[in-house]
């Protein structure tokens, strides 16, 4: 699904897939169709990316990451490294050159933002060459800048870089159109009651025409375990009325769960909980609860359960945070959680986040830990 980005349509054919199974389970629409329809603007790689620096190239991916931001460039151009903000009297030696920017040779904080300012004003250079010393991590941008700009792993770099070749093809795409796929499982008793499940399924997609960040852990993880629970209530069905939601966009900002929570397909104050799926795929050291620190006596149903029942090894807490998709809801006041694996692999964001490095560990406790959570909450 070009994973599930927006190159090739891939977040739209992930959501076909989730609806498909929505309607298989018997799931029904909340609205019209399963999909709430909105536009967002996403910065896209859909062709060709080529980095070649001193005759050495660079695998993308491996060796260099587009700046998520990146605008287009096609060309050769010498390399102006500078170790320092201070490069005045040096605009007219920059015209045809390309920025190689090392902020661990600077230690004050404030220079290494200025820096960061280069991406996007390269002070009169054609583009910007930033070094990472650390892991390649991708991201998605909403808009672009005039110049290209990429990342390069210092490992990955040539000796006294000198000359950079260079082809970037970015296209921002100002309305694209995405979806969030809803289904319901109206409640026995309490129907107007609603318990809401929740993980996003849009993930990076493509950069340029072959690298590809498939996305295993975040969130396909999530996602299958979003569909796992609508199948089982499907087959017994709860008091409550069961909402499931994937979200689209949430990579670029929690931008599905906030046209959602503006949008709401039922009022919101209709919740009693809310759980959060992301990141599901290992578990050898537990889970984390994201606002068990501020709903604190949903974390002790939770964990009472979890030590009665030996489920996973480690039950964590922490506060609040804007870190996936729950966020929007409790600053409306919704109760709820969001839940994700400690320990296994580290892949986050890169192109080794794959199917085949997850442990799945602790995947089959968590359901069962998921499903005795929810049948308690008619204590609340």
């Amino acid at each position: 699904m070009a994973g599930r980005g927006y190159v090739n349509k891939g977040e739209y054919k992930a959501a076909l897939y989730i609806r498909d199974r929505f309607e298989e389970f018997g799931l029904r629409p909340v609205g019209k169709n399963y999909f709430q329809c909105f536009n967002m603007s996403i910065n896209t790689f859909p062709k060709k990316i080529f980095l070649q620096i001193n005759q050495k190239t660079l695998h993308p991916g491996i060796d260099f990451l587009v700046e998520p931001s990146s605008g287009k460039g096609k060309g050769k151009y010498g390399v102006f490294r500078v170790a320092s903000t201070s490069i005045r009297g040096k605009k007219d030696l920059l015209k045809r050159k390309f920025l190689l920017v090392d902020k661990s040779e600077v230690s004050s904080k404030d220079e290494q933002a200025a820096m960061d300012l280069w991406m996007s004003r390269p002070a009169g250079a054609k583009g910007v060459i930033m070094i990472e010393d650390n892991k390649l991590t991708w991201s998605v941008a909403r808009k672009q800048n005039k110049h290209p700009v990429v990342r390069v792993l210092r490992t990955s770099l040539p000796e006294k870089p000198g000359e950079i070749s260079i082809r970037i093809d970015s296209k921002l795409r100002k309305k694209y159109h995405t979806q969030n796929v809803i289904g319901l499982i109206p409640g026995t008793e309490k129907p107007d009651s609603f318990i809401v499940f929740t993980a996003h399924y849009d993930h990076l997609g493509m950069m340029g025409k072959e690298t590809i960040f498939p996305g295993a852990n975040d969130n396909a993880s999530g996602v299958s375990f979003l569909l796992n629970l609508a199948k089982h209530y499907s087959e017994k069905p709860s008091p409550y009325s069961m909402v499931f939601i994937a979200f689209s966009a949430e990579e670029a900002g929690l931008i599905g769960s906030e046209y959602f929570v503006k949008n709401p397909s039922f009022p919101l104050k209709q919740i009693k909980f809310l759980l959060n799926f992301d990141i599901l795929g290992t578990g050898e050291d537990g889970l984390m609860v994201v606002n068990g620190d501020y709903f604190r006596n949903y974390y002790s149903l939770m964990d009472s359960i979890n030590t009665d029942s030996k489920y996973v090894v480690s039950l964590q807490k922490r506060g609040k945070a804007r870190n996936s998709d729950q966020y929007w809801f409790t600053e409306k006041g919704v109760p709820g959680f969001f839940i994700y694996t400690l320990g296994g692999v580290s892949y986050y964001h890169d192109i080794r986040d794959r199917p085949e490095t997850l442990s799945l560990a602790a995947y089959s406790d968590i359901f069962r830990l998921v499903l005795d959570f929810v049948n308690r909450l008619k204590d609340f």
